[in-house]
């Protein structure tokens, strides 16, 4: 590791939450899950848009950090309990919202380091979920639909705080740390527009009773 890797505060989870804060900040506000008004059919279009991202984004992340990982880590890791496309499909089952075509998995993720720069996006979401999950149930979401904005439960501080670590015996073991960093916040930037909600979103079709 570079002296400068080393003397950054916090390494590289506190880097990529401040050169991504924008990013971060625009993401949140579009999905604007904290509005007041918030209806049962604008959180079942915002599930099915995140369903349609993760549910090709998530096997694009597992292929690139196992073919990568030592074994020891990738079960450290403990990939395959943070998968959120299930959790989607189980609360669009609740919501009886069909789910929207799936995106393509992104062209640019193709090494290690752009692979925990966009986990670093997907697993950083379980922190806000909590907030998200006290206001949906104020709107009177059911408890069913909830997975996904509730994962982890409990463990949303211990999984968070295991995923950092490993990210950062990842960087500081790389060969060219400054160069695993630059690719780890390029990625996190682009996933963070990838779960950029549209302002004028196309609606899903609605199950049949």
């Amino acid at each position: 590791m570079t002296a400068a890797s080393r003397a950054e505060p916090g390494g590289l989870p506190a880097r990529l939450k401040r050169e991504t804060h924008a990013q971060h900040v625009r993401a949140e506000q579009a999905l604007n899950l904290l509005a007041p008004d918030l209806s049962r059919e604008r959180y079942a279009a915002v599930l099915a848009w995140l369903h349609a991202r993760h549910v090709t984004l998530e096997p694009a992340l597992r292929a690139a950090l196992r073919g990568s990982l030592p074994d020891a880590t990738w079960q450290a890791l403990a990939w395959e309990q943070r998968l959120k496309a299930p959790l989607l499909a189980l609360d669009l089952a609740t919501l009886r919202r069909a789910h929207a075509p799936a995106e393509q998995a992104p062209a640019w993720l193709r090494t290690e380091a752009q692979a925990w720069g966009a986990a670093y996006v997907l697993e950083g979401a379980t922190l806000g979920g909590q907030v998200v999950t006290r206001h949906l149930r104020r709107a009177g979401l059911p408890e069913a639909g909830l997975h996904f904005y509730g994962s982890y439960g409990a463990q949303v501080g211990p999984r968070w705080r295991a995923f950092t670590a490993l990210l950062t015996e990842r960087h500081g073991l790389h060969p060219a740390p400054d160069v695993f960093a630059a690719q780890a916040v390029a990625a996190a930037t682009l996933t963070f527009e990838l779960f950029t909600f549209p302002a004028a979103p196309q609606p899903a079709p609605t199950e049949s009773a």
